[in-house]
């Protein structure tokens, strides 16, 4: 099973794709799932991640690891789904809570007032925060976050080669190069850096800590440097009122990007410790307990909540 419907996920966890250099893993789905009106995708992703739950916890090989603390990589994968599947419910009810909060305004003609009701019946049932605007619901911006990776980022580093961009290189970015980049992002925001012009170089050193710790792929100083360069400059763009306050505000969208982009989730602990555990508020009670049953070391403060 992929992540999502019609998703090569699961196939490409391993993938090294030199087509998008891994700027399009997933996310691209996920968005495409919570901005549907009709639930009907959602629900099958649903079932299919409970399927695939209780079937990673049954059989006789599973009955011989219940004395074994190693957690498989099928369970892993079966409690980051769940995870994934809550944050695309959740993007979805932000986003019909947007559609409904404009579509419903009042209309004023001389002696009377008509409400307008959403054609597609969207939901009263906002999440708290949501914004009175279907173009600032959570998942535009994680679309307009990814788009600009996909399209903009991409463009600064081949201009810095000023040459065709080497497949080596290529293969590197798509090496869970785009979910360190975001999830490192989302770590030092939240860890309160006080000059917000020191992000960048912050995160390109702990992007390159945290590559070579996991044994990824290397990727050039010039490469890295320019690649966060650029999206922190994007980020800037995409809140430009009040940015410092915004940004801080931005990193919901970053943690949840970052989550939808990573090929691999279970096998890049930045990702979860930095953007899944601080996304408890969009998570279930059960998905919580599927995530600290499997990954119980990457979250400390989903495993503080439980406690």
């Amino acid at each position: 099973m992929g992540h999502y419907p019609q998703c090569e996920r699961a196939q490409s966890r391993q993938c090294k794709c030199t087509m998008c250099w891994g700027t399009q893993h997933g996310w691209k789905d996920a968005v495409k799932l919570a901005k549907q009106p009709d639930p009907t995708g959602r629900d099958q992703l649903r079932s299919d991640v409970d399927d695939a739950w209780r079937s990673a916890f049954v059989g006789k090989r599973n009955a011989n690891q219940r004395t074994s603390s190693k957690i498989s990589y099928p369970k892993k994968i079966a409690g980051i789904d769940s995870g994934l599947a809550d944050l695309i419910d959740w993007l979805a009810r932000d986003y019909a809570a947007g559609k409904h909060s404009v579509s419903q305004r009042t209309t004023r003609h001389p002696g009377q007032e008509t409400t307008h009701t959403p054609p597609d019946g969207g939901s009263n049932l906002a999440p708290q925060g949501h914004r009175p605007s279907p173009e600032e619901a959570i998942v535009v911006r994680v679309e307009k976050l990814g788009s600009v990776l996909a399209e903009e980022v991409l463009k600064d580093i081949e201009r810095a080669y000023q040459r065709p961009v080497p497949q080596t290189v290529k293969v590197a970015l798509a090496d869970h190069f785009w979910c360190d980049l975001l999830a490192q992002l989302a770590h030092v925001i939240d860890d309160g850096i006080k000059l917000f012009d020191k992000v960048p170089d912050r995160a390109a050193e702990l992007i390159m800590k945290s590559r070579a710790k996991d044994g990824r792929i290397p990727v050039e100083k010039m490469v890295v440097r320019i690649a966060v360069k650029s999206v922190w400059g994007h980020i800037q763009n995409l809140t430009p009122f009040g940015w410092v306050a915004q940004v801080r505000r931005f990193v919901l969208v970053v943690r949840i990007l970052a989550v939808l982009i990573c090929k691999a989730p279970e096998r890049h602990q930045a990702v979860v410790t930095y953007c899944l555990d601080p996304l408890g508020d969009q998570l279930t009670s059960e998905t919580k307990k599927r995530l600290v049953k499997v990954l119980r070391e990457w979250l400390p403060r989903t495993v503080s909540e439980l406690a």
